[in-house]
């Protein structure tokens, strides 16, 4: 076993606390075999002076980290590059890979235009961009897309935007990798109007609510949408959803966003946007009627 993250936690609070015992679980089973620390008394293990000593020495050679001058919380705030100057194992930085990353791309057979500079991307391509690199958006309204599939594969879905939402910057949610917290940050700094090309599912709606600037969503025919629901919408997402959402949703104040919830509620189904891909109707925005929809709980 490697002295990974929870390892490491548990060795530091003993050694800083100056534990004289500590419970023989597997983190201490593995100590006391690996490095011979402590002495084993019925469930518990005596630890000397001596013996903290040696696990701090121990820690130091191994994994390069002096926990008198670094802690084990101090990797949560570092990128990979910081952990290794505390360290020799870069994947204890906490930092994500791909920490205030977007994913931005433009409609197909447009340019992706930012920073006063224009990109002619390939259909299927997007730009990876560090937030605090992107100085201006010269596009008219920000698409937000829930699902990376439909996002990359944005032209197999037919859209139908207004003149005033026809050129959007298209901009990935978020998944482990894209935070959708640097989503919101872009949202927050712009005052671009923002579309949410979500799931219709009960989350989803008070995700789209929740957006700084929000203006409406994408959404097929309503009667279309009660049609597919029944043919294929999920059932078990739905309730899945139910008892997180439904108080918030009741309590919603945006028209679209009740019409959609009753809707919902009456197939107690909801509706995935994979199954946008390729399909033969059209997706349009449905303007909320209301001004600033962010104070939504979610």
């Amino acid at each position: 076993m490697a002295l990974n993250k929870t390892l490491l936690r548990v060795a530091e609070k003993a050694i800083k606390a100056k534990h004289e015992q500590v419970p023989l679980n597997k983190s201490w089973q593995f100590f006391h075999a690996e490095y011979a620390i402590g002495l084993p008394q019925g469930t518990k293990l005596n630890l000397r002076e001596s013996d903290r000593a040696r696990l701090q020495e121990m820690i130091r050679l191994e994994t390069g980290i002096n926990l008198q001058q670094t802690t084990v919380a101090d990797f949560s705030n570092m990128h990979r590059e910081q952990a290794l100057e505390h360290g020799t194992d870069e994947k204890l930085a906490g930092k994500s890979v791909k920490d205030q990353r977007l994913a931005l791309k433009p409609l197909a057979g447009q340019p992706l235009k930012i920073n006063q500079q224009q990109y002619i991307l390939p259909a299927n391509g997007h730009m990876d961009m560090c937030l605090d690199q992107l100085e201006s958006i010269e596009h008219n309204c920000i698409l937000v897309i829930e699902n990376y599939r439909c996002f990359d594969q944005l032209q197999q879905i037919k859209l139908q935007l207004p003149t005033e939402y026809n050129q959007p910057l298209v901009v990935y949610r978020g998944d482990n990798y894209y935070s959708e917290k640097t989503l919101r940050l872009l949202l927050t700094a712009t005052i671009l109007p923002v579309i949410a090309m979500l799931d219709i599912d009960l989350k989803s709606l008070l995700i789209a609510s929740s957006f700084p600037h929000v203006v409406g969503l994408m959404c097929m025919n309503l009667s279309e949408l009660d049609v597919l629901l029944q043919e294929k919408g999920n059932a078990e997402l739905y309730a899945r959803q139910l008892p997180e959402c439904q108080q918030a949703l009741n309590a919603s104040k945006e028209p679209v966003i009740n019409t959609l919830w009753i809707l919902l509620r009456k197939q107690q189904k909801v509706w995935v946007q994979e199954h946008d891909l390729g399909a033969r109707y059209e997706l349009r925005v449905i303007e909320f009627v209301g001004g600033n929809h962010h104070s939504v709980a979610v």
